[in-house]
């Protein structure tokens, strides 16, 4: 019980709406549609990487991310886990956007900072490791889950929701994980799926 006010007061929010009433065979070609925002976000994510590369060297200097830039590869990370959510649990297409709120099904924010601190900026991959470590192990478990998922969706036409929360918890600490790397806080995840 100790950790929940951290976690609860932790910069980025994740969550995504349970599926009701989803039509079950559109689990099967969702991620076919989902094509086109794969393409978007191919091009965008050499952007963001660009920019997250600068955004380094200027944060070492100022302490500040440029809010222009900070917006920018926040809204490639929401846009990313749009088509997720899209592709794992709902049949509502995500807009082409990197706005805030523009995705119903996912609730993605980022509380934007001040001042970072230069140290665990210069230091960052290194905090991430144990983090690479143990996500990886959650997410060949999430894939399996999926798996699992989709048969089940297909065979029941619900979602099973322990599979559901899992899924959602893994891209909960996966989407804090990212916003950690991309510099977009300086708070370190918590290792939870809460």
């Amino acid at each position: 019980m100790a950790t929940q006010p951290a976690i609860a007061d932790y910069p980025v929010r994740f969550e995504v709406m349970y599926p009701e009433g989803e039509n079950r065979w559109m689990i099967l070609i969702r991620w076919l549609l989902a094509l086109p925002h794969l393409i978007v976000l191919y091009f965008l994510q050499i952007i963001a990487s660009v920019l997250v590369f600068i955004a380094w060297f200027v944060l070492l200097i100022t302490a500040r991310y440029p809010s222009g830039m900070f917006n920018f590869v926040a809204g490639y990370l929401r846009w990313s886990l749009n088509v997720t959510v899209y592709s794992l649990f709902h049949n509502t297409y995500p807009p082409f956007s990197l706005n805030e709120d523009s995705y119903e099904p996912l609730l993605f924010q980022i509380d934007e900072q001040d001042h970072h601190n230069r140290l665990t900026v210069l230091l960052r991959l290194l905090f991430l490791i144990p983090h690479a470590i143990v996500l990886s192990l959650l997410q060949l478990v999430a894939f399996v889950v999926g798996f699992v998922m989709v048969l089940a969706v297909l065979v029941t036409g619900r979602y099973p929701r322990g599979m559901f929360d899992f899924l959602v918890g893994v891209g909960r600490w996966s989407a804090r994980v990212n916003a950690y790397a991309l510099l977009l806080t300086d708070r370190f995840p918590p290792f939870s799926m809460r």
